[in-house]
Formats: C-alpha cells, structure tokens, sequence
C-alpha cells in the first residue's frame, strides 16, 4: 500500500508537470503519449459530436503556376492567422522566391531588399476583421535587419503566466489524460445523447443547415465577430480608410504592392440565411474608396457551400484552399513588375 501511494504520488507530479510545461506536453504528443486534440478538426474537439469526426488531412497536392518572367525576385509577406499557418500553407504554395509569414500578435521588423518586388498579403478570418480593423496595422516596422518578433514569449514572465494560466493548463491535462480513443468515446456519446434528446451542443458550436454544418459560435453570436452583427456603412468606410492607412504606411518603408484577403466565416458559407447577413466582405471589397487589391474566394466558395470547409474544422478544404492559393498567385504574377502607386 505503501508502493502503491508514493506510485501514485509520482504519478500525479508528473501529469501535473505536463498540464503546467507547454514544452514537455509537445514532447508527449511526439511521444504519443498524448494528443493536441485537433486531429478530427476543431469543431469536433469543442462539440464530440460523431457526424463531424473527421480525421484531419494535410493538403499536398497543390502545385503554384509559374512565377512571372521579370529581372526581379518577389519576395511575398503575410501577416495572417490560422489560415496561413504553416502547417496549411508554405512557400511551396506561392510562385516566389522568398517568403516571410507573421502571426497577427507578433512583430515584422524589416529591411526590405530593393533590389526585390516586395509583396505584402493581409490575410483574416471575417470574424476577426472588424477588430483588426478599428486603426491602421501596426504589425511591421523599419528595421536594420529582417525579423519576426515574437511578443513576449521569450520572457521568462510570459511562459511563467503562460504555465500556470488556467485554460491553457486545463487544455494540456485534457489533452494528456482524456484526447484518447476510450474517452472520446465516452465523450462522443454524451454529446450525441444531448443533441438527439435536448437540441444542445456545446456552446462554443453552433449548428446550423437545420442540423447538417457545424460552425464557431463567434460566426453567429451577438458580437462583431458574427456574420450577422449590424455593420453601418459608416464602419464601412472607417474600415476602408483604416485599410488604406495601413497600405500607405507599408508603401512608406519600401513594400511594393499590398493585398488584402478576407477569409469568410463558414456560416458565410454553409448557411448565409441563417440571420440577416451582414455582407462585410463584399460590402468592404466593392466600396469606392478601397485603394488595394483584394482576393475574394466568397462567389466560388458559396457555389461550393459545405464543400468549401471541413465537416469537423473552421478551415477550409485542400479543395477551398486550392482556389484561395490560385487567386493569391494569379495576383502576384498580375503585380510583379507594375510601379508602385
């Protein structure tokens, strides 16, 4: 008994030293020992609901058109979010010489090569453009050298509070102790039996499509990040100026051309008639004011509805991002080589 309690003792240290440790909870999952949670998409993680398992798939099978014939290389930069991760997308996917990605919370210092065509996309989920939205982008700076800064994550305060934070300590215990095949199952069963007897899923998940698409309750609640949320034409035009702000500043330390792409909410997508719909991405892309290019995959994606997204995932399809990733470079072959404006 005695054994058994300081066994026990042991093991409890441990679990409890992977929930407060990002860095030991990766090296489980390389372990396999545990899981991020998110192989059957992130929809299926918050809501366990079996008709949206999917397992997740990685797209490899794009190939970019070739780059267009001109004496200068491209350099292309986004600044974007879980779309443009590089577990989605690379510079394999773009006809470029050189690629630099930044996450929206971090910082691009840059000295940009002259002797390059300098391209920067800015890439956001619809549900998140409003607030990105509300001043000029402030995501890049003039440097002495090129460099993404990573904010604050390199203080030792930072992963500190990052350790103890109690969602992400309660995410890591998750994933250690119930992201398995027997859970799940327990789980997957609970919410179907919810669903199928009280209507209910989880509140982080909406259905919709009278039951066929799941989506992310920010795409249909009462906030700015819903597809359904009042936009007054005068936000409109704040928004427009605040995008044209943010190209004239980008201009200013040397970038050549700038692009903007929204990506659409699914619910945009799968059920625009599910409230009244707000139109924010063609309302923004189609007004007069607006002095930048922009990638608009709503039409195709729209025709394509459900197929566009993954059944289990916010994301969208290898099909979905194929059309995304041929707009974005038919663009680019379009702009290397105008002046800048």
């Amino acid at each position: 008994m005695k054994f058994l309690k300081y066994a026990f003792l042991v093991l409890g240290c441990i679990v409890w030293a992977v929930g407060l440790s990002p860095a030991l909870f990766s090296k489980t999952i390389g372990w396999g020992i545990s899981s991020d949670g998110y192989e059957y998409g992130d929809l299926y993680r918050l809501s366990n609901l079996s008709k949206f398992k999917d397992p997740r798939k990685f797209c490899t099978g794009y190939t970019p058109p070739a780059k267009a014939a001109h004496s200068k290389k491209v350099h292309l930069f986004i600044i974007g979010d879980s779309f443009t991760e590089e577990q989605r997308v690379d510079k394999k996917d773009f006809a470029v010489d050189s690629y630099t990605h930044i996450k929206w919370n971090n910082i691009l210092h840059v000295k940009l090569d002259t002797t390059e065509t300098n391209i920067l996309l800015v890439e956001s989920v619809e549900r998140h453009f409003r607030e990105k939205m509300v001043g000029p982008i402030t995501n890049f700076v003039a440097d002495t050298a090129t460099f993404v800064q990573t904010y604050g994550q390199d203080r030792f305060v930072t992963k500190l509070d990052d350790a103890f934070r109690t969602t992400s300590v309660n995410d890591r215990l998750d994933g250690l102790l119930f992201q398995n095949a027997f859970f799940l199952g327990l789980k997957q069963r609970k919410a179907d039996f919810t669903s199928n007897l009280f209507n209910r899923v989880n509140t982080s998940t909406t259905m919709v499509n009278d039951g066929r698409d799941l989506v992310y309750f920010m795409d249909t609640d009462t906030s700015i990040t819903s597809s359904f949320h009042e936009l007054a034409d005068t936000e409109v035009d704040s928004i427009v100026k605040n995008i044209n702000k943010s190209r004239d500043l980008a201009m200013s330390i040397g970038f050549d051309q700038v692009i903007l792409s929204v990506i659409p909410n699914k619910v945009s997508v799968v059920d625009p008639g599910y409230d009244t719909y707000n139109h924010l991405i063609e309302r923004v892309y189609r007004h007069p004011g607006l002095h930048v290019p922009v990638i608009d995959v709503l039409p195709e994606y729209q025709k394509m509805g459900s197929s566009a997204y993954l059944k289990g995932d916010s994301h969208w399809t290898c099909e979905g991002q194929s059309i995304w990733l041929d707009k974005v470079n038919r663009l680019i072959n379009v702009l290397v080589g105008q002046p800048r404006l």
